[in-house]
């Protein structure tokens, strides 16, 4: 079937990208996925030799379900049609979709145990949510002995999230040290299970994949 996506999500993930965004006609959250789950290649996602855009309306062929990796019930398989642009939304156009940030994405911790996603109906899983924030802190750290950045958000009721930041083109700006100031719209993304050492428990981490400036 085809969707026309605003893509609220263009994220760095294992040298590739993990694109999502909102079906215009449905307003559900849409995450294209290859058929094993993983990002989304250069092949698949281009627009004519570019990358999708924030606020960009993508027209894309998926289909109607995908590999949820046990805790993304919003992915579709991905069907080998190129992407083409028919459009864009404002920031004033996407502030319908905002939600709540009272709680992001289940609960007040940077990650959600995998096992959760089997105590709750799965009508209640979700990955993906977007919220507006008036106060991020960006900062720099060392992971691996590379050079990570994170998003510290103040949201909710005196709460604090720190989180790892995915979106390339920010991090490239934090990286060249433009100011980066004011309000934003986040797209905060639960990545696939994942353990540091294949014995500890398999969490999925919250993760900022998307940043607009308001």
């Amino acid at each position: 079937m085809k969707q026309h996506v605003v893509i609220l999500a263009n994220s760095s993930r294992e040298g590739a990208r993990c694109i999502a965004g909102i079906d215009v006609q449905t307003g559900e959250w849409s995450r294209p996925v290859p058929a094993d789950g993983g990002p989304i290649t250069w092949n698949l996602r281009n627009i004519s030799g570019r990358e999708p855009e924030l606020l960009e309306i993508v027209e894309m062929s998926v289909q109607n379900s995908g590999p949820d990796l046990g805790c993304q019930p919003e992915n579709r398989q991905v069907n080998h049609v190129p992407w083409q642009h028919v459009g864009a939304m404002s920031v004033k156009d996407v502030l319908k979709y905002l939600e709540s940030d009272a709680v992001i994405l289940h609960n007040d911790d940077d990650s959600v145990a995998i096992d959760y996603f089997q105590t709750i109906p799965r009508q209640e899983w979700k990955s993906l949510q977007l919220i507006k924030s008036a106060k991020v802190t960006f900062y720099s750290t060392s992971w691996q002995g590379r050079k990570r950045w994170r998003a510290l958000i103040h949201h909710g009721d005196n709460k604090r999230l720190d989180l790892g930041l995915t979106d390339p083109m920010l991090v490239e700006r934090l990286n060249r040290n433009d100011g980066v100031s004011g309000s934003y719209l986040l797209t905060v993304s639960l990545a696939g299970p994942w353990s540091p050492d294949n014995i500890q428990l398999k969490r999925c981490y919250k993760l900022v994949a998307g940043v607009i400036e308001i």
